[in-house]
């Protein structure tokens, strides 16, 4: 630890709790028991959204502490790269949807195609290489 320049740890068990709701949040998530009519004030565990939204508040909250492994220009040059290779691919499923001993593939069957393997941005993004580092 002595290599760090700072540490921190949080507490993700009760980070949820620091995030204030909206208004409009509050009145879609409010509940009714025999006690009452009750609305939460902060984010509760469970609701659907609730994980995307900590995780954007923690990403916002890290923003300019940390990056890409190798720098901002050697991942920017790998997502170039990879946006390149999925044009390609998917102007390759649309030319090559008609062979010479098939029948034409319909737009359907040609999205499907591309839906079923993973594209090389989504690829690069859960890469251990995009995993940042301080």
């Amino acid at each position: 630890m002595e290599a760090y320049l700072w540490f921190c740890s949080l507490d993700a068990a009760s980070g949820f709790w620091a995030v204030m709701m909206t208004r409009r949040a509050r009145k879609i998530s409010a509940f009714v028991c025999a006690l009452g009519h009750f609305e939460w004030l902060r984010m509760p565990f469970g609701l659907k959204n609730t994980p995307m939204i900590y995780q954007r508040m923690i990403d916002n909250a890290l923003w300019g502490f940390v990056q890409p492994k190798g720098g901002w220009a050697n991942f920017s040059e790998k997502m170039r790269i990879a946006e390149t290779a999925d044009a390609e691919d998917r102007a390759g499923v649309a030319e090559a949807s008609v062979g010479p001993t098939e029948a034409p593939r319909t737009k359907f069957e040609a999205d499907r195609a591309l839906s079923t393997t993973e594209s090389a941005v989504v690829t690069l993004v859960n890469s251990p290489l995009a995993m940042y580092s301080s």
